[in-house]
């Protein structure tokens, strides 16, 4: 559906030459003929017709699907876009109407998706080679699929969303050449339903299920600097060589368009969101009221980055099944927030076009080549922002950064704080013997190497050298070890 609607974008600007208001058979071609540039030449996939001041636009995907070969049969429904040159550098490009598809391998695979409405309308802008906005809304959308193990097993997985919204923009680049881009995204009333039903074979093994709701799931994004003109013309090339033939015959013509696209982008960010989570299983419900995750990335340069965090809150577990002393001891909320910087990706990236032809042949010496340029101070830092876990009994948080790289010993400074150990020895006390003999006496001695912080808290801070010491609020635990 993305590359439909990328091309459709892209064609407007490689088609205006030619389209003009009212719409002629000689802009129709003109739009045919952009349009198999990025979509290939398979024939019934594409038609175009002029209407009155509009294009119309048919895209079938059935003929692509056809060419996975016999035994896979599929229905899909044309996609109907409507094309209107706006006469200022803009095209309007518009869809609505239902759309769905139907794939089955007999005895293996079958899988059926719908939705009753599905609605887009996008101002391109030729200038920008992006959508300068886009809306879009789809309702009513369903999947089911069930496949088939050889050994008898069948998966079924039903998939419900009562309505889809989605909007973008963009700009010309604040920084750099290229686009600025943001999305905004929301999905309600989400519902899946997983049944495993093991296979004869396996006659000891139990059904399994599962159902997921969420009432709420919403998503945002931002990307700057990218390289749109340039990555639709490394789409465009790959469209042109559609085989390892025809890639290994024109790698020069390759390595420059992978130049011309290059860092691709300068950053990537986005947040998503789900909201009202519940799961039902055999074993018990469980529910969480929020589950969230982030990523920030940079593109193919010098001063590489990444960041990835994961947050959990209101969380409950199945805890029908589970002994008292369990409970307590179970995460609430929890926070994960992990920063990587000091890498390249420019300098590898380029060693790479360099080198690659038909006869390379990557070697342990290139390899190393490969990790100086990637890393040009042999380390990257990790940087632990602060994050953890809190349960009924106690929180654990921790913060910090070091520095590690191959053959390195971690370097830096990480501090840990705990509140509830009283309350936490207390909960495994009343777990089995085997449970409490091992966990009791490990939380023991991490209180004793503990500073106090306040009442009830306790803090370690953690320093790691170069010369693999390891030190907890200034004692040497390496020397401890040597002595034992």
């Amino acid at each position: 559906m993305n590359r439909h609607l990328s091309a459709l974008a892209l064609l407007c600007a490689t088609a205006a030459p030619l389209a003009a208001a009212p719409a002629t058979p000689e802009g129709a071609a003109g739009i045919d003929r952009a349009l198999r540039t990025y979509l290939g030449q398979t024939p019934g996939v594409i038609a175009v017709q002029p209407e009155e001041d509009n294009y119309a636009v048919t895209l079938d995907p059935a003929p692509w699907i056809a060419l996975a070969g016999p035994g896979m049969t599929a229905e899909v429904s044309p996609l109907h876009f409507r094309l209107t040159d706006n006469g200022d550098g803009t095209w309007a490009v518009a869809q609505n109407g239902p759309v769905s598809i139907r794939l089955a391998v007999p005895g293996t695979l079958t899988f059926d998706a719908a939705a009753d409405a599905m609605a887009m309308d996008c101002t391109f802008d030729t200038a920008l080679m992006a959508c300068r906005t886009s809306a879009t809304t789809v309702s009513g959308v369903r999947s089911r699929q069930t496949q088939t193990d050889p050994d008898g097993t069948v998966t079924e997985v039903a998939y419900e969303v009562a309505s889809v919204s989605a909007e973008t923009s963009a700009r010309a680049a604040v920084a750099g050449s290229g686009v600025d881009a943001d999305m905004r995204y929301v999905a309600k009333s989400i519902a899946e339903t997983i049944r495993v039903t093991p296979g004869a074979a396996d006659a000891e093994a139990m059904p399994l299920s599962a159902d997921i709701t969420v009432a709420n799931y919403a998503a945002t994004a931002e990307a700057k600097a990218v390289r749109t003109e340039a990555l639709y013309a490394l789409l465009a090339w790959f469209v042109a060589h559609p085989s390892d033939a025809a890639i290994g015959a024109d790698t020069d013509g390759l390595k420059a368009t992978l130049r011309a696209a290059l860092p691709f982008w300068s950053s990537v960010s986005g947040r998503f969101e789900a909201r009202e989570v519940g799961v039902s299983t055999p074993f018990g419900a469980g529910s969480a009221e929020s589950f969230a995750f982030a990523l920030d990335m940079s593109g193919a340069i010098n001063d590489g980055r990444f960041r990835e965090s994961a947050t959990v809150r209101g969380l409950k577990l199945p805890t029908e099944l589970m002994p008292a002393w369990v409970p307590p001891l179970l995460p609430l909320e929890a926070t994960i927030d992990v920063a990587v910087a000091g890498f390249d990706l420019a300098a590898p990236a380029a060693l790479l076009l360099d080198s690659i032809g038909p006869d390379f042949e990557p070697d342990a010496s290139f390899d190393a080549k490969l990790l100086a340029a990637l890393l040009p101070e042999g380390k990257v830092k990790i940087t632990l922002a602060p994050q953890g876990v809190q349960t009924p009994t106690y929180t654990l948080d921790y913060e910090g950064g070091f520095d590690a790289g191959p053959g390195l010993l971690p370097e830096g400074k990480v501090t840990v704080a705990a509140t509830g150990i009283e309350a936490t020895l207390e909960a495994l006390n009343a777990a089995p013997e085997d449970v409490r003999s091992g966990a009791v006496p490990g939380v023991m001695m991490l209180r004793g190497m503990a500073k106090p912080a306040g009442v009830g808290r306790f803090v370690w801070d953690i320093e790691m050298t170069a010369d693999g010491k390891v030190l907890v609020n200034g004692t040497d635990m390496s020397a401890l070890a040597t002595m034992q």
